[in-house]
């Protein structure tokens, strides 16, 4: 919300509506949600039947860019922020202040190589939500004991299946791990699981649990005159 532009007017879908609204009066979602409808599993061949699994994921755009002309279309983007880390509390850190516009492309290379998981997540997520630009901004405080108080040193935008490139990303291998985890969670039994990743080992593990684990226990008020006596 902090880059949002506070006097342009604001992108309106066809059929605006907030997921997690529960009554009329509630503020809207500073973000926009977006439903897409993905098929995992092989194309049928001929006259077979499709067979394929059909994903309905709900996806956020960030912001939109105008474009320069009015002929030219509106970009959607996904915005993110990477943090700096105090350069002498890490081996090999970068001053951002410093080193950011003559070095941005080793300030990244640091950021992939301690946060790749992040990175990734961030790039399929923009994948998943169709949108033309990820926007990068680069943010440190403006004080090293100030938790409060940021600036944005810079940003820089990617197309999403270039960057997705530009990190080594496998996207075909991330659709491949998720059809996987589908297909298993489909010879469950009716149940609630829970999904973890071990600790130590790359393996994954799913955990049968109670139906009601996870719930916050509901108040149970006295009913009108009960518990109450007379004088």
């Amino acid at each position: 919300q902090q880059v949002l532009s506070k006097t342009d007017e604001p992108l309106k879908f066809t059929d605006p509506k907030n997921p997690f609204a529960e009554g009329s009066e509630d503020v809207p979602a500073p973000v926009g949600y977006k439903y897409r409808v993905f098929k995992l599993g092989k194309a049928p061949k001929g006259d077979e039947a499709d067979s394929r699994l059909q994903l309905l994921c709900r996806t956020e755009i960030d912001g939109v860019i105008k474009g320069k002309n009015e002929a030219d279309p509106d970009l959607l983007m996904r915005l993110y922020a990477l943090n700096e880390t105090d350069a002498k509390l890490v081996a090999g850190g970068i001053d951002w202040r410093q080193k950011l516009e003559s070095q941005r492309g080793a300030v990244l290379a640091t950021e992939l190589k301690n946060n790749s998981n992040k990175l990734a997540k961030w790039t399929l997520q923009a994948m998943l939500a169709g949108v033309d630009l990820i926007k990068l901004g680069y943010v440190s405080r403006n004080h090293v004991r100030d938790s409060f108080n940021h600036v944005i040193l810079g940003t820089q935008s990617y197309k999403p299946k270039e960057f997705a490139t530009h990190i080594n990303l496998n996207v075909n291998n991330s659709w491949g791990i998720l059809k996987a985890v589908i297909d298993l969670c489909l010879q469950l039994e009716e149940g609630k699981y829970l999904l973890l990743k071990d600790p130590n080992k790359h393996v994954i593990r799913f955990f049968a649990i109670p139906p009601d684990a996870f719930e916050e226990p509901e108040e149970v008020g006295l009913e009108e005159g009960e518990g109450e006596e007379e004088d």
